[in-house]
């Protein structure tokens, strides 16, 4: 059976076919997005908290890109001892279906889950001067003028641009796109106004920024 774990293994190791004196080294724990997003700063945080329940530092790894894919990959081609693990998400198990000419990895056989550790609902997030107070409005605004709006998402294939994407099928429009290395630097742009909203966690606070209801 493979070792590659997704993120919350560490915490249950149910697995006898480690070796009894696991983990004996630092253990390093992957997240598919640049710092500083709601996902890494999770991982963060749960990282903490890991470590000295493990007896073992664990090292958060920021492999952004390729809409999460490139940290999917850098996990499931990794020794299969249990030192490297994945804080999976919608972007590193179903990005990798949307390639089906040579995807880089298979979520369903190169990882192997092991718990579910959050389920987290997306909001829409709109530029701090976009003309729309109410989600109704905003649905509006974005039929009157899709040809001049943008959203930003942390890469194609991640949970913020499918996210955008359902969103624009069910209000029938047709938004244009801008794909990151992550949400915290498209955050950054919809702080300053260079795209006009984005599809993003409900926990994630941004005072120049408001969730449309």
């Amino acid at each position: 059976m493979r070792r590659r774990f997704i993120a919350a293994a560490l915490l249950a190791l149910p697995y006898p076919a480690l070796a009894q004196d696991y983990p004996n080294r630092p253990v390093s724990m992957v997240v598919a997005a640049a710092a500083g997003g709601p996902i890494d700063v999770f991982t963060r945080i749960m990282a903490e908290r890991m470590s000295p329940i493990l007896g073992q530092r664990v090292i958060v790894e920021n492999v952004g890109g390729g809409g999460g894919t490139l940290g999917g990959q850098r996990v499931a081609k990794a020794e299969p001892d249990g030192y490297t693990t994945l804080l999976g998400t919608v972007a590193t198990h179903a990005n990798p279906q949307l390639y089906s000419d040579k995807p880089l990895y298979d979520p369903l056989n190169d990882l192997t889950p092991v718990a579910l550790i959050a389920e987290i609902p997306l909001v829409v997030i709109v530029r701090n001067d976009f003309p729309a107070n109410t989600f109704q409005e905003f649905m509006t605004y974005a039929k009157a003028n899709q040809g001049k709006l943008n959203y930003g998402s942390a890469g194609v294939g991640s949970a913020s641009h499918l996210g955008c994407v359902m969103l624009d099928q069910a209000m029938g429009t047709s938004v244009q796109h801008v794909p990151y290395r992550g949400t915290a630097p498209a955050m950054q742009d919809l702080i300053g106004g260079r795209i006009d909203f984005l599809c993003d966690i409900a926990e994630r606070r941004c005072r120049a920024s408001r969730a449309a209801r």
